[in-house]
């Protein structure tokens, strides 16, 4: 029997739910292990189809270091637009110290799939 393919959508709809009060999450986004591999498996194609150098037209949102720390991740969109309203490049280190690494890591990755050509992720001193 064939797996069920990934709902991008859905899943940037079930991450954009995850509420927060005060800066705090007030409910856990619950991922499958079987999401995860088939998440990692989409994103990587899209890596693997671009070229190494890419022009990226402007405006671009240049974002930093991230390390888990989803509401910053949330509070960027808020404030610049969600994509594809805007043009975003991250810098690289997006987990690690904030307690929603995966929830953090697993947004951009589907805004990136979603996205491909206004939505790109360098690597990191932390990324594998």
């Amino acid at each position: 029997m064939a797996e069920a393919p990934l709902d991008i959508d859905s899943l940037i709809v079930r991450f954009l739910n995850v509420g927060f009060t005060g800066g705090r999450l007030t409910k856990h986004f619950q991922v499958s292990e079987q999401e995860l591999i088939k998440l990692n498996n989409r994103v990587r194609a899209v890596f693997m189809s671009q070229p190494p150098l890419v022009e990226i037209e402007p405006p671009v949102v240049i974002c930093g270091d991230i390390h888990g720390q989803y509401s910053d991740l949330l509070r960027i969109f808020d404030k610049n637009g969600f994509p594809p309203d805007a043009n975003y490049l991250f810098l690289g280190d997006y987990v690690d110290r904030g307690l929603q690494s995966i929830e953090t890591v697993c947004l951009m990755f589907c805004y990136r799939i979603k996205h491909p050509e206004n939505f790109f992720m360098l690597r990191g001193l932390l990324t594998i």
